[in-house]
C-alpha cells in the first residue's frame, strides 16, 4: 500500500484538493482518498507538483514510427499530407522495435489507454503484451466500390485476429471521402451490437466540404489523381459529416477525429444526430498539416464531449498528450487546465468504454497516478517546462 501526495490532486470528477493523499494498493488501485490533516501523516510520499489521473490518448497511428521526420509537406495541407504518406508506406526490417519504442514513450508521458488505428496487424503483437490499454479501430478505405470487398476482407482478417489475442476492436471507416457506397454498406453489415465504438477522420481540410458539395477543391483532385473514383460515392449537396453521419448507429459512441475546420452548424447536426458524439483534438498535428485549430470555443459553448490524441509520428514528434495539452493552453488561455484536463483523462475514457476504470481519481478505479512538475501554482496550469513523472 502507498499513500501519495502533492501540492494539489486533481482528481477530475471533483475540485482540486489542496495536500490531499491518494492511498493505493499493490496493483494501483485507489483505496482512499483522504485530506493531508484527515489521516496520521507518517509514511506519505509527498511530491512537488501536481497529481492527475493517467491520460487516455483518444487517437493515434502506433503503426507508423518509421514515418517520424520523414515527411517534407509541414503545413501544406491534409492533400499533400495524404500522397506523401501514400509515397512512404514501406516496412523496415526494424518496425516492430520502432512500434515498441512508441509504446514506451506514451507509458513514460503518462498515458494509460490509447484508441488506436490500425491498417495492418503490425501492432497486434504490441498490444498483447502491452501495459497500455488499446481499443483497436480496425481502418478501411477504398477508393471504389470494385476494390472495396478485397479491401474489407482484409480489414475483417485483422478484426478476427485482434478477436484471437482477446484485444478489443472493430473495423471502422478512415474518413467520409474515402469510403465509396459499397465499402460503407460492407462495414455497416458488419456491425452486430452497441459495442462497437466508430472512429471517422472528420473535416481535416477545408477542401473535404469542396469534395462534397461541388466536386472540387485540392483534395478531390489528388485523390482522383492517385484513382479514386468518385461516381461510387454519395454526394449529397451536403458536406461529408451531414452526408455520411447516418451511417453510424446513434447507440455506438462516435469519435469524429480532428475537426480541424468544423464549423457551429455541424456541432448542432452531429449532437442533435447522437447523444453520444466525441470530438477528438489532435493540435500538435493540426498545427503539424493545416497550421491551424479547431474553433474550440464553439464545442465549449454546446458544451460538448471533447477528446485529445496525438495523432502519429507522420504528423507529431512525439506522442505526449500533456504537450497537446499545453498547445491548447496556448492558443486558448482562457480555458481552466481544469477543464482541459477532463478531456485528456475521463472524455476519452467514457469514448473508449473503459470509465468504469480510468479517467479519474475514484475508490476502486485504477487510472494510473501522474506527477506534472514544474507547476505554475498562481496561474493554476501546467509551465513550459512542466514534465510528466508516472508515479503509479
Amino acid at each position: 500500500m502507498r499513500k501519495i501526495s502533492a501540492n494539489y490532486i486533481f482528481p477530475v470528477n471533483g475540485k482540486p484538493i489542496k495536500n490531499g493523499i491518494i492511498t493505493v494498493d499493490e496493483v494501483g488501485q485507489i483505496i482512499d482518498i483522504s485530506y493531508f490533516s484527515e489521516i496520521e501523516p507518517a509514511g506519505v510520499e509527498f511530491h512537488s507538483g501536481v497529481l492527475v489521473p493517467g491520460f487516455v490518448n483518444a487517437h493515434c497511428h502506433t503503426e507508423l514510427p518509421h514515418i517520424k521526420g520523414l515527411l517534407d509537406c509541414q503545413k501544406q495541407g491534409l492533400p499533400e499530407f495524404i500522397a506523401q504518406i501514400i509515397k512512404r508506406r514501406f516496412t523496415p526490417d526494424n518496425l516492430q522495435d520502432l512500434i515498441e519504442r512508441s509504446d514506451f514513450e506514451m507509458r513514460a508521458s503518462g498515458i494509460v489507454a490509447v484508441g488506436d488505428i490500425s491498417n495492418t496487424d503490425d501492432t497486434f503483437a504490441m498490444k498483447s503484451r502491452s501495459k497500455i490499454r488499446y481499443f483497436t479501430f480496425v481502418e478501411v478505405f477504398a477508393g471504389s466500390n470494385a476494390a472495396s470487398e478485397e479491401l474489407f476482407y482484409k480489414a475483417k482478417q485483422n478484426a478476427d485476429q485482434l478477436k484471437k489475442l482477446n484485444l478489443p476492436g472493430n473495423i471502422v471507416p478512415h474518413a467520409p471521402y474515402s469510403i465509396p457506397e459499397k465499402l460503407f454498406d460492407l462495414i455497416q453489415n458488419d456491425y452486430h451490437s452497441d459495442d462497437e465504438i466508430v472512429s471517422v477522420h472528420n473535416q481535416e481540410t477545408v477542401s473535404e466540404d469542396e469534395l462534397f458539395t461541388r466536386r472540387s477543391g485540392k483534395l478531390y483532385e489528388k485523390l482522383s489523381q492517385i484513382g479514386f473514383q468518385y461516381q461510387d460515392f454519395t454526394f449529397s449537396g451536403k458536406n461529408g459529416l451531414e452526408t455520411t453521419l447516418h451511417r453510424y448507429q446513434k447507440e455506438q459512441n462516435i469519435l469524429l477525429i480532428h475537426n480541424t475546420f468544423t464549423k457551429e452548424s455541424d456541432v448542432d447536426f452531429a449532437e442533435n444526430y447522437s447523444p453520444n458524439i466525441y470530438w477528438v483534438f489532435c493540435p500538435d498535428s493540426n498545427l503539424f498539416i493545416e497550421d491551424t485549430l479547431p474553433d474550440v470555443p464553439i464545442f465549449r459553448r454546446k458544451n460538448a464531449k471533447m477528446c485529445l490524441g496525438t495523432d502519429s509520428y507522420a504528423s507529431n514528434t512525439k506522442l505526449d498528450i500533456l504537450s497537446e495539452m499545453k498547445t491548447i493552453l496556448t492558443h486558448f488561455p482562457h480555458i481552466s487546465f481544469e477543464k482541459i484536463l477532463t478531456w485528456a483523462t475521463i472524455n476519452g475514457a467514457s469514448a473508449l468504454k473503459m470509465q468504469a476504470d480510468i479517467g479519474s481519481f475514484e475508490i476502486g478505479k485504477t487510472p494510473g497516478i501522474n506527477l506534472i512538475t514544474d507547476f505554475d501554482f498562481i496561474n493554476m496550469k501546467p509551465s513550459e517546462t512542466s514534465r510528466i513523472q508516472v508515479l503509479v
